[in-house]
């Protein structure tokens, strides 16, 4: 466990928050950047550390995140399903259709590659990074797909591979070093190109639930932005945000579920997103080139 600087502002002050227990019952503190109001995991677990969290039972044995097996063909559908409705909020349609036949993408942290999958399907070209071996060995043998286990900070350093569109799937709050993966994915992007993120949100969910949040998830989960964060944070680098979504009302989908459960699931997902007051958010970007 090491104290390190806000990662956004390299401030060092901190507002403790509260302290949150992981599975392994070890005890991470969770904190708030005095100057930037970034809240996350400090002092924080090594790389090596955190890494005997992504054993492959952390894919096949996900219930608390609403699936059973990351492999199934069930999940694939439904992840599916979500990208379809983020995509189609941000305005990715009427976007993609101006690239013609030759667009290209890569996924920072594409776990199985479901994404890359689905653009795949879409006659994309496409790449994929990840560091867990089990997600990218899947990815290879079962789907076919050109994605390699490297860390994107390492990978290419001179950026001399270039795309019309970089994703970050749920990967941002994971990392070590988010904002030198976002300043490094700038050198991916060809002119004209775009980046988009998805990520929980600590916004009003959060700050209500503390420590009972669903997306606490300590210590795989390092940092946790708000939208107005996320957004600074991208202008900063060069970015020009383009839209935005809000959904997820922390309600989730429970086997077997009541009609009254259901119902209230049905309003209150559908009122978050109405106000944009959702727990999770995805972000799409231009670039200034």
């Amino acid at each position: 466990m090491q104290s390190i600087p806000c990662n956004t502002c390299s401030n060092s002050e901190f507002k403790p928050l509260f302290s949150k227990a992981s599975p392994k019952g070890e005890v991470f503190q969770i904190v708030e950047c005095k100057h930037c109001k970034l809240v996350q995991v400090n002092p924080q677990p090594s790389i090596e550390e955190v890494s005997k969290y992504y054993e492959d039972s952390y894919f096949t044995q996900r219930t608390d995140r609403g699936y059973d097996n990351y492999y199934s063909e069930e999940t694939k559908k439904e992840i599916a399903r979500v990208f379809n409705l983020n995509l189609q909020d941000l305005g990715f349609p009427d976007w993609e259709r101006l690239l013609g036949s030759e667009k290209s993408a890569l996924d920072v942290g594409c776990a199985a590659g479901y994404f890359l999958d689905y653009l795949k399907g879409k006659n994309w070209k496409t790449k994929g990074l990840d560091i867990a071996s089990g997600p990218v060995q899947f990815a290879k043998e079962k789907l076919g797909l050109d994605v390699e286990q490297k860390d994107f900070l390492t990978w290419d350093p001179d950026g001399k591979e270039k795309f019309d569109l970089v994703t970050l799937w749920a990967s941002i709050e994971h990392l070590h070093h988010p904002k030198e993966t976002l300043q490094k994915i700038l050198k991916h992007l060809k002119p004209g190109g775009r980046m988009i993120l998805s990520t929980c949100r600590y916004g009003v969910l959060a700050k209500y639930l503390g420590p009972k949040w669903r997306y606490l998830n300590v210590p795989e989960h390092l940092y946790y932005y708000s939208l107005p964060g996320i957004i600074s944070l991208g202008n900063e680098l060069g970015y020009i945000p383009l839209g935005h979504i809000s959904y997820g009302s922390g309600l989730t989908a429970k086997k077997g579920s009541g009609i009254f459960y259901k119902t209230s699931k049905k309003f209150a997902d559908w009122a978050v997103k109405k106000f944009d007051q959702g727990d999770m958010m995805a972000v799409c970007f231009g670039i200034s080139r």
